[in-house]
């Protein structure tokens, strides 16, 4: 049986049962419409569909320029903080002064716009379908995690040691969790937790 592929085309390591690793360094970027980034795309499902019918995207953006946000309606969206430079969002006219690791979520058709931005700025982006729930949330300091399904849809290593069955992860690099348990052990490290589907917003 062949490896499964995220959307780049690149294989995801691990099979359907085990805990699965995408690899950053193995994304190609890919250019913003409007010029002004780069966004890197780690999953989408269900894998073969558009964006425009996915149930749920996950991403990385490099920001380099304020402007406008893409618009996406029919869509939910929660964007991660990524980098330790400052990063101000206006959306629906709100302003929002987001620093490393700051969560906000907001509908995709809302109007967003980068106002402010020093250096390049990056954000994990969570897009899920309108009806389904999605939520983004942080794991910080030293763990050693049981790692499921049922814990997590998928985890992005943001700083720090993490490791899967001790195999060293870097950053950006995601894990999604099989049915099997596996072990992700944590030494000063912050991981963000994507969860998506019923059990998303239990603690």
């Amino acid at each position: 049986m062949q490896s499964p592929k995220n959307p780049s085309g690149e294989p995801v390591i691990g099979s359907a049962d085990t805990s699965r690793v995408i690899r950053m360094a193995r994304l190609e970027p890919q250019r913003w419409a409007n010029g002004r980034g780069w966004t890197r795309e780690i999953y989408r499902a269900p894998v073969a569909d558009p964006l425009e019918t996915a149930a749920w995207r996950l991403s990385l953006a490099d920001i380099e320029d304020t402007g406008p946000f893409s618009p996406f309606p029919g869509l939910e969206r929660h964007l991660l903080s990524a980098a330790p430079v400052p990063l101000q969002l206006s959306i629906d006219g709100a302003v929002h002064d987001l620093c490393y690791t700051q969560i906000v979520s907001f509908a995709g058709a809302s109007e967003v716009a980068t106002t402010t931005v020093h250096g390049r700025a990056q954000a994990l982006n969570l897009m899920v379908r309108s009806g389904i729930c999605g939520s983004l949330d942080l794991l910080r300091g030293d763990a050693r995690l049981p790692v499921s399904a049922g814990f997590a849809t998928a985890l992005v290593v943001l700083d720090g040691i993490v490791a899967l069955d001790g195999r060293r992860l870097e950053r950006f690099d995601t894990v999604l969790p099989g049915a099997d348990e596996t072990r992700l052990g944590l030494r000063g490290a912050t991981v963000a937790r994507v969860r998506v589907g019923p059990f998303c917003g239990r603690v």
